[in-house]
Formats: C-alpha cells, structure tokens, sequence
C-alpha cells in the first residue's frame, strides 16, 4: 500500500483506533476526523492530523477531506437505547450523505463504508449473505436500522460515479477499546461482578484485527457498489461467558433469564432507563431479545472468494481484549487466571 494521504472517521472508536495504527504501520499518511469535545484517547502520541469536525455539521467536514485520495467512514452514533432514533439518523444517516457529498467535491478516489451486519437482513433458512434486505416490518435495534438506511446514501454516491466499498463487521471484539464498546463493557461488568443474569441466544462476533483487515482488502480488491460480512463466527453468550470465566476468574452470572419472559419486562424496562436513567447504557432491549433469539448468522463465502479475507479466532481477541484492559488497569483477573499477552 502506497503512502497516500488517508482519511479516517471515527478513529477514536474501537475499529478507528486499530484500523489508525495499522495504516501508520503501513506508512500511510493518516487524516483523522474527530469531535473537538470527544474522548479522544486513542489517538494520543500518534502520528496523525486531526481535524475537528460533525458528522451532523456538514461545513465541517470539508477541511477533512482536502488532499485525501482515500478514505475509510467508519465514524456512527452507536446506541441501544430507545428514543436515540433523532441523532442516529442526523449522525449515521444524514451525516454520511453529508461527508459523501463533500468526498466526491474534494475528489476523494475511493470509499471504504463500514457499515454493520446489523444491516444485512436474517435468511429464515441459514446464514445470511449481502444479499439479504433487512424487513423494515421486524423488531429492529433503531442502530441497525440507522445503518441500513445509510448504505442507501452509499448506493446513492456510486450511482453518481463515487468509488464506494462496503464492510460489514458483526460484534468486534479485540484491544484499543478505548471508550469502551458494548462488547468492551460486556467484559468489565463481567470481571467486576456486574453481570448477575443473562440471556439465551448468541450473535456472530469477529476479532478487531479481521475488521482492520477486511477494510485495508476491501480498500484494495473490494468491487465498487458491493458489500462484504466481516464476521468471525456464531457464538453463544453462555460460552462467551464461560471463556471470560475460565480467562478472568470471575463468577459465572447464576440467573439465566427466559427469552419470553424477559421480552415484556424489557420493554418495560427501557421506558424506565429511558425516563429515569438516560445516561445508563441498557443491557436488554427488544432489539436485542429479538436478535439473541433470532439464530441469525452470517457466511462470509464472498468477503473470502472477492477479498482474500481470512477470519481468525473470535476467543483468542477476548484474551487480547482481556490483557489489554488488565495492562490498562481497567480490570484485575482473579488469582490463578492464565497468563495473557497483551496486543501491540
């Protein structure tokens, strides 16, 4: 890879941040957009140019995209909770035709779109491919459906001529979680004793570093137009659960709560978080209980044949995850815990 000038939204994030290091690793050139009053931890002591700017503010994306050959948008408002829909349409849907439009003016070459398995819709029959259409008529999480709109806008930008690529990654899991992600939470609730129940069901994850992988592949041999599931396999929460017990020492949480019964307490439950606790980040929504309980799962047969993208273990990045927040001093492992070594 040549050492072109490289835009990167969202590099604070947990994909931005391990996509940022490896395109330095590379000797890219690395522009970064990011939010003036954000947490932007991830990006201290590297080699990169900030430019401050809005999703939302469409003015302000123009000084990111100036002298950029290419750019990856991995930038979005991420959210479970319920009554988000107004920012995750101005951020994730909005905001992209926005910084899409000031791409194509800047001249911009070639998009990189992650976008989120949550915008692949579920074939009843067995792993979804990019060929199936989220059902607008189903429960969705408001986040998935943000971002299957927003691939509308990135249709929209190729049929003008814009040289578009689209990534889809399912639950990313892996170290620089700086924020942290639900995924991130997930495990310092768990390895503070957080987490006394849990649900049936599982989703597909993949390991950060597949993530990173699969974008710097699709950047080089992804088919303009065309999307590609970044995923690493279907997992159950039982045995995610089971491996950060076995890796950290922590309990394992003794309720295991009844899909049926817990659909209508969660809906209950999100006007109470909603009114009483905005700040909170819900565990358990309906979006949620519907995609634990929807089996839904992923092949990855074209991101493999178009791109060379080869998944690797989705246990082994909840190790890196692990020592990685263990280093940091985020979390501490229980006596006689394995040993874990710490991703660069």
């Amino acid at each position: 890879m040549t050492a072109k000038k490289t835009l990167v939204t969202g590099g604070s994030g947990h994909v931005g941040a391990n996509l940022v290091r490896e395109l330095l690793a590379r000797g890219v050139a690395v522009k970064v957009l990011c939010q003036r009053d954000a947490n932007n931890t991830a990006l201290d002591g590297l080699d990169v140019e900030r430019v401050y700017g809005d999703l939302r503010d469409k003015e302000s994306l123009k000084p990111a995209v100036q002298g950029c050959d290419r750019m990856y948008h991995v930038a979005a408002f991420v959210s479970l909770r319920a009554g988000d829909t107004d920012e995750l349409f101005a951020t994730n849907v909005v905001g992209t035709k926005s910084l899409f439009d000031v791409a194509e003016r800047a001249g911009v070459e070639r998009t990189v779109y992650c976008s989120s398995f949550g915008a692949i819709g579920v074939n009843p029959h067995g792993p979804s491919d990019e060929t199936f259409t989220v059902n607008p008529y189903d429960v969705h999480l408001d986040y998935e459906l943000s971002k299957a709109v927003s691939e509308l806008e990135a249709h929209r930008a190729v049929a003008r001529g814009m040289d578009i690529v689209i990534v889809n990654p399912s639950g990313v899991v892996g170290p620089h979680d700086y924020l942290p992600s639900s995924v991130g939470r997930t495990i310092l609730d768990f390895a503070a004793g957080k987490m006394r129940a849990y649900l049936p069901g599982g989703f597909e994850f993949v390991a950060v570093r597949d993530v990173v992988a699969g974008h710097l592949l699709a950047m080089e041999k992804g088919k303009t137009g065309e999307r590609y599931i970044l995923s690493g396999g279907h997992h159950t929460l039982e045995d995610i659960l089971q491996h950060l017990h076995k890796q950290i020492g922590a309990p394992m949480p003794r309720l295991k709560l009844p899909l049926p019964l817990m659909k209508p307490v969660a809906a209950a439950s999100t006007f109470v978080m909603k009114r009483f606790f905005p700040d909170v980040p819900p565990r358990f929504t309906p979006g949620t209980i519907r995609l634990l309980s929807s089996s839904k799962s992923a092949t990855t047969q074209k991101a493999q044949t178009d791109l060379g993208f080869k998944p690797t273990s989705v246990f082994a990045a909840y190790d890196e995850q692990i020592a990685w927040f263990e280093a940091r001093g985020a979390l501490k492992r229980r006596a006689g815990a394995p040993v874990l070594s710490v991703a660069a």
